[in-house]
């Protein structure tokens, strides 16, 4: 019970990512790399200071951490230009795919069934996304880069999550989310410096603003307990749990930006 109470604390703290994200004037890779490096910062200062835990982990630990913060990266960086050149409604929506995804490789990396149960919760899932995008996708074609984009966030969320449990086999969530950040982060700073885009100048305050949302609602709430709970729950039941994100998301969109 206490898991599945975090379980719905992280759903309603990631729903809010999309519109932090599109609320936000830096480029994907410069928010990335602030967001991931300030959530990393504050989880290895804790670590260092309070837990006095070790940082570095074995091998096999350190290779599935290093392929989870890769894909986080991607899922990220894909995730960011979706909201930004296509609707909120339709960025959540279109990435509410991931569970299907998610089961489909979870079959192959952890052998766990696919129920009878599942597959009509996918069906109704699937026809609920076609319905909800049909109009949208035909009328905003204009947008055809941001909706791929969603699509191919969920695809890379799908595979950041299965790796991570994998990691989390071996390691603990403090450990896990603070080195999964920090690859992330450098992932982040190095698509900069390959863009060549400014860290600091040119910015307003709302971005900023935005970075401390993304750093203490999604990040640190958000994926930190998601993760949390990998240890115990069904990956496949997670992230079925997670198309209440764009019913969520929709709403504060609305609300927002009208």
């Amino acid at each position: 019970m206490p898991h599945l109470l975090l379980y719905f604390i992280a759903l309603i703290c990631l729903s809010t990512s999309a519109n932090w994200a599109k609320l936000n004037s830096m480029p994907a890779e410069v928010l990335g790399f602030w967001r991931l490096l300030i959530a990393a910062s504050i989880l290895l200062i804790y670590q260092k200071i309070y837990k006095k835990q070790k940082v570095l982990q074995s091998f096999e630990s350190s290779k599935w951490i290093l392929f989870s913060g890769f894909f986080f990266f991607l899922h990220l960086w894909c995730y960011k230009y979706a909201a930004k050149h296509t609707s909120v409604s339709l960025t959540m929506i279109l990435f509410a795919t991931n569970p299907i995804w998610t089961a489909l490789i979870n079959v192959y990396a952890f052998k766990e069934k696919i129920t009878a149960r599942m597959l009509i919760s996918f069906s109704i899932a699937l026809a609920g996304i076609f319905l909800l995008t049909k109009d949208q996708l035909a009328i905003a074609s204009e947008n055809s880069l941001g909706d791929a984009s969603a699509l191919i966030s969920a695809l890379f969320y799908a595979i950041y999550v299965v790796t991570s449990k994998k990691a989390r086999k071996h390691v603990s969530n403090l450990n896990f989310a603070s080195l999964q950040y920090s690859v992330c982060a450098i992932c982040f700073l190095g698509a900069t410096f390959y863009t060549g885009e400014h860290f600091i100048e040119g910015y307003k305050a709302v971005s900023w603003i935005s970075v401390i949302g993304l750093v203490a609602l999604p990040t640190l709430l958000g994926h930190f307990l998601f993760s949390h709970c990998m240890s115990t729950m069904n990956l496949a039941v997670m992230t079925c749990g997670k198309l209440i994100e764009p019913v969520i998301a929709s709403f504060i969109a609305f609300l927002v930006f009208n």
